[in-house]
């Protein structure tokens, strides 16, 4: 396949040039309709040097970073003609060009995951894409930048002069078995107790207290991971990584966790098929476990939001049992009534070279079918979805009264959004928007950002928390 693409790149590029997009922008409103604790995006890796040096062309080609649409070309053999184009569009929430730092890609989507995680909540992060995507590029580089904002944020002890504590512990998942990363590769035990609370048996916690202490703890547990040979990649992870940071907080009494997952490859059966019968088995057994770990994505989404929409009828099946990794994650995935509050950002990684366009497809519909669209559960009445269900009218109403000096404009901020979408506003978007409105700085906005967050979740956790009541709705006699 790789030599019919080879000798038609002409006619291939001559096919994308003339290209013209049949969904337009704004056509389709997934954006609106998805969960705000659930973010799926996908980050597109620069073309590799081998790559170009073979003279394989660019594949994936993304319409701009606010409408998630990307469209993927690729050249099919035709047996009664010449060779002729077939193009494909996926849509996510957020999109991450090859031109995107790591470091952008953090404040966009992790940047409120830091102090979610400090007041008891759990964040997790996962990479997913074909080995050489850059997975495991991303994660490492975010889990030095969650550390980073972590040591800095607690460097100054709280008001009553206690401190969070980090801990860090690095697993490794291959098949059925765990080892800790950070013990030599020392085999553990997943296990579960009778409360239905799963427990690493045998993984050691190591407690955090400056940057470079965990940086050389990440760089330590990297040099025990399971690597092998692909067609791909000569260093191809075989395994799933994940990187637990449990945030203890004696001042508020409560225990948050990070969870930065670094998923093995989704290989290709030709990436392995010169490898034999063991590496075919192994490769089986990631693709079950990724199939499981969607299933569970969605199934938790689903759930979430039927139970926030009020919406009646069976609740979805959260099979959590079916596979290690989600054991392990099994706090994320919990739907009992001692369910703790998440929030899910997963990163498809994907190469744009021709080469790559079969595995690009899987890995883009794969995240495709992690987007769970929630009901239009109207306004909100109080607690039970946040600023979920607020319309727009509401939305600039809570601007005026909480922007401070110098005044925000409503219209410059949230023209069209409701509350769902105001919340799924990057930082840096948020960012811009305010700061287009005269004299207004950079603290002011994170500090309205901030406001808008800190007030989702209190309506969230209460059902007696303050209920934001327009000036236009309330009784002024």
């Amino acid at each position: 396949m790789d030599q019919f693409y080879l000798r038609n790149v002409v006619q291939y590029q001559a096919l994308v040039d003339a290209f013209k997009p049949v969904y337009s922008s704004g056509s389709v409103d997934l954006f609106e309709a998805t969960s705000p604790d659930m973010v799926v995006s996908v980050r597109i890796r620069p073309l590799s040097d081998e790559d170009i040096i073979a003279g394989f062309p660019c594949a994936v080609f993304p319409r701009n970073s606010h409408d998630g649409v990307v469209d993927i070309h690729d050249l099919y053999n035709h047996p009664r003609g010449r060779p002729i184009l077939k193009s494909f569009n996926y849509k996510v929430d957020k999109l991450f060009t090859p031109n995107t730092a790591t470091e952008e890609i953090y404040r966009d989507l992790l940047i409120d995951l830091v102090p979610f995680a400090r007041q008891g909540g759990i964040g997790t992060v996962f990479a997913y894409g074909q080995t050489g995507s850059g997975k495991t590029f991303t994660i490492s580089r975010l889990e030095q930048l969650v550390i980073e904002s972590l040591t800095t944020s607690i460097s100054q002890e709280d008001s009553d002069g206690s401190q969070p504590q980090i801990q860090l512990t690095i697993i490794e998942l291959a098949g059925n078995s765990a080892f800790d990363l950070l013990s030599a590769r020392k085999p553990i035990s997943i296990l579960e107790d009778a409360f239905g609370v799963t427990h690493l048996s045998g993984a050691a916690e190591h407690q955090i207290q400056t940057v470079n202490e965990a940086l050389s703890l990440i760089d330590r547990a990297a040099s025990f991971r399971k690597t092998a040979s692909t067609l791909k990649n000569n260093t191809s992870s075989r395994s799933h990584s994940i990187c637990r940071i449990r945030i203890t907080n004696p001042s508020i009494n409560t225990e948050g966790f990070l969870y930065l997952v670094d998923l093995a490859g989704s290989e290709a059966a030709r990436d392995v098929a010169t490898h034999g019968a063991e590496r075919m088995r192994e490769t089986k057994e990631i693709n079950m476990s990724l199939s499981v770990l969607k299933d569970c994505i969605r199934g938790r989404t689903e759930w979430d939001a039927q139970v926030k929409s009020g919406a009646k009828g069976r609740k979805p099946r959260v099979p959590f049992r079916q596979s290690s990794l989600t054991k392990v994650l099994k706090h994320v995935f919990d739907t009992t009534a001692e369910a703790r509050e998440c929030k899910t950002v997963v990163i498809a990684c994907v190469n744009p070279s021709l080469a790559d366009v079969g595995p690009t497809k899987n890995t883009l519909r794969y995240a495709e079918m992690l987007r769970v669209l929630v009901p239009d559960v109207g306004k909100s009445e109080g607690a039970g979805g946040g600023l979920v269900g607020w319309g727009n009218n509401e939305v600039k109403e809570w601007i005026t009264q909480n922007c401070g000096t110098p005044q925000i404009s409503p219209n410059i901020l949230a023209p069209t959004e409701s509350g769902a979408q105001l919340l799924r506003l990057s930082a840096l978007e948020f960012e811009y928007r305010c700061l287009k409105n005269p004299g207004v700085t950079r603290e002011q906005s994170e500090a309205l950002r901030s406001k808008l967050w800190q007030w989702h979740i209190d309506l969230q956790r209460t059902s007696t928390a303050k209920t934001f009541v327009p000036l236009s709705t309330r009784d002024t006699h």
